[in-house]
């Protein structure tokens, strides 16, 4: 068992009974170590789909600039799902646990194993960085064109209105106030 296989280990035996799968996973959806006690879950279908939950967080929070992502949370009938970059965001970690498992112990315990897990990926795996990523997002933003002033129109009519120049003065002295 490597060094990360065994802080993953650390980690899942923290969690206990509600612990159902974990994955360090690069920004191409392939998963580097973790996995899942249960048989019947499919881990790397979990990996390979949250890369792209991950990548689209990533542009989301630039596109809007609400700040860098922290985690990601996606909360089901019978799971919680969290996900959070690792380092400088080549990877990402995601944690599937039971809905039963409470989601503070569950942070501070992924706050506590974050670095640990970071420093015991192999150095020669490192693939995309996630300032990589927002770079590459900003490159293929669409030019955008001006918007095209649209001639205003009566809402009940079709016909565009001609401003009337004594409209006012005549609306001024019929709406005159003490």
């Amino acid at each position: 068992m490597n060094k990360l296989e065994q802080v993953i280990f650390q980690f899942r035996n923290e969690l206990g009974s509600d612990f159902i799968s974990t994955d360090v996973v690069g920004m191409d959806g392939l998963s580097i170590a973790g996995g899942s006690l249960n048989p019947n879950f499919d881990a790397a279908d979990i990996s390979a789909r949250f890369a792209e939950v991950m990548k689209l967080a990533v542009k989301i929070s630039t596109k809007i600039d609400i700040g860098k992502v922290d985690d990601n949370l996606v909360t089901t009938d019978t799971n919680y799902i969290i996900s959070r970059f690792l380092g400088d965001g080549q990877y990402y970690w995601v944690v599937v646990v039971s809905s039963n498992a409470t989601l503070g112990t569950v942070r501070m315990l992924m706050n506590e194993f974050a670095p640990q897990i970071t420093d015991a990926i192999p150095q020669g795996a490192i693939k995309v960085s996630q300032p990589d990523l927002e770079t590459k997002i900003e490159e293929s933003k669409p030019e955008e064109k001006p918007k095209q002033e649209k001639v205003k129109k009566n809402f009940w009519t079709d016909v565009k209105q001609e401003k009337d120049e004594d409209e006012e003065a005549r609306a001024l002295k019929m709406y005159k106030f003490p």
